[in-house]
């Protein structure tokens, strides 16, 4: 079957369409939190995660992160723990314009491992925080930065 340029063009303007709507419309469900995604200062942004609730430190979280890093624009970093029914895992970057850096949602039955490279504006310290059933909990690591990330 031979389609002619206009039945063409016109297929191609209904599937545009159709799917611009399918996306609005799964981009609208699914909720994606931007005003935590938003600029300001650590302590704002750990309230926002947190809602308003504080978090336990606490060893079973586990931060490898370098304690120099040679380039602030790529920071290797990898959270895993061994708290039993992890919701979210979360990183947060002390002094960088948008602090939260990273959320993940998991299921609970399993152990999360994230791994991922973080771009730090300067020295600081980066964050780990863990939601579970029993609330939530953090651990901390000062990364110094030689040269510039987010903005140097």
């Amino acid at each position: 079957m031979m389609i002619n340029r206009r039945k063409f063009l016109k297929l191609l303007l209904v599937i545009g369409t159709v799917g611009t709507g399918m996306w609005k419309t799964v981009s609208a469900a699914v909720g994606w939190p931007v005003s935590d995604f938003a600029p300001m200062n650590v302590d704002a942004a750990t309230k926002q995660l947190l809602k308003g609730k504080t978090a336990t430190e606490t060893d079973k979280i586990e931060l490898t992160i370098p304690e120099i890093a040679e380039n602030g624009a790529v920071v290797p970093v990898t959270v895993s723990s061994s708290l039993e029914g992890i919701k979210s895992v979360a990183l947060i970057a002390e002094f960088n314009p948008v602090p939260l850096a990273i959320q993940m949602f998991v299921t609970p039955d399993i152990e999360p491992t994230l791994s991922t490279r973080l771009k730090l504006a300067e020295t600081s310290f980066v964050y780990a925080f863990a939601e579970t059933e029993n609330g939530w909990f953090s651990t901390r690591k000062k990364v110094k930065v030689t040269i510039g990330g987010c903005g140097g």
